[in-house]
């Protein structure tokens, strides 16, 4: 019977072939804790096509491609007897995994969906550990549909709080992952007082404590995460975002040049913190009210200075002030 087989990226799906996975394996490819989303396939590349050529600086055409290949695909579904759905536990994945499927609860497919959950990363596996996850592969049923629709639809609302809602629930021991990606993907929003997500802050701090190299300050933020999601493209474009803001929060690094120069300019730095970045780490200034917003959170665009924070420390979700106060 043919098999589809949707996991996460390229180093998973060539895992899965090494391992002698039967069927057509394709990688999802899409970092979607950053930029805007929308709940259909079609509406989320005309967003995101743009979007992800202009933040990861690269070539617009080539992503449209390979959006278009992949969700031809999935939306062929139906010359596919089993699909498989490959997924770890960290926010990368299970963003990836809401969004597969709400498109198969709207598509109407219940028949053959096997999910197999992993509580570490598929990466790391070998082609003699990879298919160990697959013993704890079971069938999706209505209520996973239903639970990664609503969840979906609720993130790519154009404000926040139906998806904050959503926390307050009871967690679902079918997908238990869910909850806990979502409140961390809330953890980067800005922060009260600071305006620092929390990636930004632990990255602040650990420039703070010496960590002049952009590579291993990689390695020392990713270190924080339980369940680390973000991509080293993603963590400098972050990184860039501190530099050259109009009150630089960070100093060391070249602005950007030509996308072939990205290494040299990376390996070429040697990161501090400017005046006003020890200022917002000592929650002195805030970032926000320094330097604005530009950033899409699912399907919230924060714009400006008047944007949704979230409160760690309290877990609450903090409105935008009213104008004109």
């Amino acid at each position: 019977m043919p098999r589809l087989i949707l996991t996460n990226g390229d180093t998973a799906a060539d895992l899965l072939v090494a391992a002698g996975r039967a069927g057509r394996i394709q990688p999802w490819r899409d970092v979607l804790h950053e930029g805007p989303i929308a709940f259909d396939l079609a509406a989320a590349m005309k967003l995101r096509v743009p979007w992800l050529a202009r933040r990861m600086r690269i070539d617009a055409t080539e992503v449209a491609a390979a959006f278009a290949d992949r969700d031809a695909l999935v939306q062929a579904h139906d010359r596919f007897d089993e699909i498989e759905l490959w997924f770890e536990h960290d926010l990368y994945d299970q963003l990836q995994l809401l969004q597969i499927l709400a498109f198969f609860a709207d598509a109407g497919r219940s028949e053959g969906l096997t999910l197999i959950q992993a509580d570490d990363f598929l990466g790391a596996q070998t082609p003699d550990t990879i298919l160990s996850f697959a013993t704890a592969a079971r069938p999706v049923d209505g209520h996973d549909l239903d639970l990664a629709e609503r969840v979906w639809a609720d993130l790519a609302m154009p404000t926040p709080e139906r998806a904050f809602a959503f926390l307050a629930s009871e967690a679902d021991p079918r997908l238990p992952y869910v909850e806990p990606a979502l409140r961390r993907f809330f953890e980067e929003l800005p922060a009260p007082g600071t305006g620092l997500s929390r990636t930004e802050f632990a990255a602040l701090t650990a420039i703070a404590s010496g960590a002049t190299d952009p590579f291993r300050l990689f390695g020392a933020v990713t270190m924080t995460e339980p369940a680390a999601f973000m991509g080293d493209a993603s963590f400098f474009a972050m990184l860039d975002d501190l530099a050259v803001s109009a009150v630089p929060l960070v100093a060391g690094i070249a602005p950007p040049g030509a996308p072939e120069d990205e290494m040299r300019r990376h390996e070429a730095a040697s990161l501090t913190l400017t005046e006003a970045g020890r200022a917002v780490l000592a929650g002195g200034a805030d970032h926000i009210a320094l330097n604005g917003i530009d950033r899409w959170w699912a399907g919230t665009h924060q714009a400006g200075r008047a944007v949704w924070r979230y409160d760690r420390h309290a877990v609450e979700l903090v409105p935008p002030p009213s104008p004109g106060a």
